[in-house]
């Protein structure tokens, strides 16, 4: 939807935040949530607002099996071995882990790996101890879970310390589509009842998704159920595209946020986004006024957020190896 808003003579845009914002209260003024396609649901700890949105999706990653036979070309996921060791290896004809059983010093780790590799159970954390955090290599064990067990994972927050989440935002992937479930506070009483929706979905396989959640979103979420005195276990693989983004692309984009990536990778303008910096005094004045105006830029900007986490996941996988 787009509105008319107010321009200076001199043709700039007049307090562009509050002006959309008056645009949004004069349009949705006598709407409820119900434009929305939400609905209320029960939760063990109350009851709160749930929206839904689904749509199509593009989402391949690199087979799993083209995956590991690239692990099992790595000497150096094998304790002890380091890159010049690695070299020598390949130069003394051993290909792969396969060929490294026979030899007399590190063919029992070999075996070891293989197995591990073949269970795909723990090749995340090995993985992931061997290289950084940014690792192509921890990148792509992303294609070693299904699909379906990937939350693209984004919340909304009144700050950035000590203050309640009013919307978590989760995504999953189901053959060519995405679904999106946002966890709306219709009021600050509800937090524990979006709080307890979003754990009732985590199982213990789930892989979060998302884009500087291993420092923000995961650890703000932990702190608002400390807060209720709820124990959480939320320490599942976690994907951080941040630190991939950054790997990938400080070169060939101005910055590494999510908006520019969306613009210069997919040609996504948003149009009427709200900075983040911004959603608290919209929710504000929803909870002031009773108008849902101001919620509709927060629930949009939330779901464009969740659905770029896909898409820019797959574009990865598309320049790895």
């Amino acid at each position: 939807m787009s509105f008319k808003l107010k321009y200076d003579e001199n043709g700039n845009l007049m307090n562009p935040v509050n002006e959309l914002k008056k645009c949004l209260m004069e349009t949705y003024e006598n709407e409820t949530l119900d434009i929305f396609n939400g609905y209320e649901i029960n939760t063990k700890h109350g009851s709160t607002f749930q929206i839904n949105h689904h749509e199509k999706i593009n989402f391949k990653l690199l087979p799993s099996k083209e995956v590991k036979e690239n692990l099992k070309c790595d000497f150096k996921l094998l304790h002890g071995v380091g890159e010049s060791t690695d070299r020598k290896l390949k130069n003394e004809g051993y290909g792969n882990l396969e060929d490294l059983m026979e030899h007399p010093k590190f063919g029992e780790r070999a075996d070891e790996l293989l197995k591990i590799l073949d269970d795909e159970e723990n090749i995340w954390e090995i993985v992931k101890n061997r290289y950084s955090s940014s690792h192509e290599k921890v990148l792509a064990c992303a294609s070693l879970n299904e699909n379906s067990q990937f939350i693209f994972l984004d919340i909304e927050t009144m700050g950035l310390i000590n203050v309640p989440i009013i919307l978590i935002g989760i995504a999953m992937i189901y053959d060519d589509e995405i679904e999106v479930k946002q966890f709306l506070l219709r009021n600050y009483s509800e937090e524990l009842a979006i709080l307890s929706a979003f754990n009732s979905i985590i199982e213990k396989d789930s892989v979060f998704v998302s884009f500087n959640g291993l420092r923000f979103d995961i650890p703000f979420i932990k702190k608002r159920l400390e807060n209720y005195s709820i124990k959480s276990d939320l320490n599942n693989q976690h994907i951080d595209l941040l630190h991939f983004s950054r790997r990938l692309w400080k070169n060939k984009l101005p910055n590494c946020q999510l908006t520019s990536i969306e613009e210069y990778l997919f040609n996504i303008h948003r149009i009427n986004d709200v900075p983040s910096s911004y959603i608290p005094n919209y929710y504000e004045t929803y909870i002031k006024t009773k108008n849902i105006g101001p919620l509709v830029p927060i629930i949009k900007h939330n779901r464009m957020d969740i659905v770029s986490l896909a898409l820019i996941l797959s574009k990865m996988h598309e320049q790895l190896f």
